[in-house]
């Protein structure tokens, strides 16, 4: 949209030009533009407090079962998973004890 603006709008001098907008200029506003588009939000909780690395790997795996592990730090026992899997999770933690 930016790159037909630049065009759209060019002076008329510069729309003289093939191209009216230079190619790097182009490339580059087409890679700034991909780079904000590439970033997704998801809901989602982090656990970090495990009792165990058993429990840690339990509750990995539960939520591999569900298909809501967005991430994990298997060093420091870090886990990140979607709020719609949060409840399972939740739920083996509590069994835990």
């Amino acid at each position: 949209q930016i790159v037909s603006f630049f065009r759209q709008n060019a002076h008329p001098r510069v729309a003289q030009r093939i191209p009216a907008v230079p190619e790097n200029v182009t490339d580059q506003i087409r890679l700034w533009e991909s780079d904000l588009n590439r970033v997704e939000t998801t809901e989602a909780y982090y656990y970090d407090e495990f009792p165990s690395r058993d429990v840690f790997e339990g509750a990995c795996d539960c939520a591999r079962e569900w298909n809501g592990l967005l991430w994990e730090d298997s060093k420091k026992m870090h886990l990140v998973v979607k709020s719609e899997v949060h409840p399972y999770v939740r739920d083996f933690l509590r069994r835990q004890k």
